[in-house]
């Protein structure tokens, strides 16, 4: 496969937020004409999923690790907020740039599938040979090709996104940690109609989660719709297709000798390239789950 990484700011003016490097991945030969899109967790770069975006790519898919406005956490954000959508509001600005919240400012441009799909035009004239023009119609993302994972503040962005578009595939890392109007309820985004069938759409996290607590996570997978799949469902000493759950987990310890800063080792397991577990082949641990999760056929 081929690898680079692209400055957000050489692909669009006017971008204030959000300007770690795109990470851009580009299939071999077994190219599927899909592709598949990575939303960071608060604060963290593209460059540290590149793990899960090369399974990606490996499996036929091009993959983009893409930065957009994640300084700021929604639950900080919302934390003392009236307005009992607050999570859906913010993310919903973050994701479109339209003017739903007041407690952040996202323009179109800034937006996450603004960004998108000045990344893919981008990208589309500078390697014209690599078959990105494929992922935009009449210049917007050609989401029926497209698969969207996110980790923690990105797990929200993606399950967000599928209220409002029909993705391939959603995967739910380590979230969404939304709060409900009241304790031990759903945030109320998840309620809405799914436009992307729960049935495509996936959540992973660790069982010890100490950011985004398996209650929570889970509490908004439901929400979404993947309770009519099943329970949780441990992945650990397991294969696919883990008895058709949805809602997947792992207990599974963090790699032991981590290769670069993180929050919480446990949250970042499932996705995160310093703690994610590596397997005695030298593969991720949790690769045959992402495959399951996002790109199998």
């Amino acid at each position: 496969m081929t690898e680079r990484e692209v400055d957000p700011r050489t692909v669009a003016s006017g971008l204030v937020t959000g300007l770690a490097n795109h990470q851009i991945f580009v299939p071999g030969t077994n190219r599927r004409n899909r592709l598949f899109v990575m939303l960071p967790g608060t604060d963290a770069p593209p460059r540290i999923y590149r793990l899960i975006a090369r399974t990606g790519a490996q499996e036929g898919y091009h993959a983009i690790g893409l930065a957009y406005p994640n300084e700021d956490a929604i639950a900080s954000v919302c934390g003392n907020s009236s307005r009992p959508d607050c999570s859906g509001e913010v993310r919903n600005e973050i994701l479109t740039g339209q003017d739903t919240s007041p407690l952040v400012s996202v323009n179109r441009v800034n937006s996450i599938i603004g960004r998108l799909i000045e990344l893919i035009a981008f990208l589309d004239r500078s390697f014209p040979s690599e078959g990105w023009g494929q992922y935009l119609v009449s210049g917007q993302p050609d989401w029926s090709r497209i698969a969207i994972a996110g980790h923690s503040q990105g797990a929200g962005l993606a399950g967000f996104l599928g209220k409002e578009v029909r993705l391939l595939r959603i995967g739910m890392f380590s979230g969404p940690n939304d709060p409900g109007p009241a304790a031990g309820q759903a945030a109320l985004w998840t309620a809405r109609p799914n436009i992307t069938p729960a049935g495509d759409q996936f959540g992973f996290t660790h069982t010890a989660d100490p950011l985004a607590p398996i209650a929570v996570s889970s509490g908004n997978w439901v929400g979404i719709g993947l309770g009519a799949f099943g329970g949780q469902v441990s992945v650990d000493g397991r294969s696919p297709p883990f008895d058709g759950s949805r809602q997947l987990v792992t207990s599974a310890p963090p790699n032991p000798n981590p290769t670069g800063p993180t929050a919480s080792p446990q949250h970042g397991a499932p996705a995160v390239d310093s703690v994610t577990p590596i397997a005695a082949d030298g593969q991720p641990l949790f690769r045959p789950v992402w495959v399951h999760m996002l790109f199998a056929p």
